[in-house]
């Protein structure tokens, strides 16, 4: 790897950790009472990602699909991701949903929308951020 591929694996990985530590200090995981962390940013074209971070000294694991809206219904939302596979993740009256950066609800998505959801140890989705362009 050159000085400069190492340079900006470096600053990625930065972005990453920095993000993971904003989990951290984000109170407890959802469920449990308190507010979500906020769906980490991570560079690159990622389609599924599945974090493991320890939370208030109790381990979870973070679950990011990104791709667009398949299919959308008020208990679920089917993602269709970029390797092709549809992928289903369950939602519930919990899910933040923001949509165009305004927070909005289930029943506002649609298909062929671009989503990012997160899920926490394998749960309903706690968080979803959508596009509509």
């Amino acid at each position: 790897m050159t000085d400069g591929g190492n340079s900006q694996f470096m600053r990625r990985l930065a972005v990453i950790l920095a993000s993971l530590s904003l989990l951290a200090s984000a109170g407890p995981a959802a469920g449990a009472g308190g507010v979500p962390p906020q769906i980490p940013r991570i560079p690159g074209a990622w389609f599924h990602v599945e974090l493991n971070v320890t939370i208030r000294r109790t381990p979870h694991t973070l679950i990011l699909d990104r791709g667009r809206i398949a299919q959308v219904t008020t208990t679920q939302i089917t993602v269709h991701e970029r390797d092709g596979n549809n992928v289903v993740i369950p939602v519930n009256q919990q899910t933040i949903v923001v949509l165009d950066n305004v927070r909005a609800s289930v029943t506002d998505l649609r298909r062929r929308m671009s989503v990012t959801t997160m899920r926490i140890d394998g749960g309903a989705a706690v968080r979803v951020r959508a596009s509509s362009v």
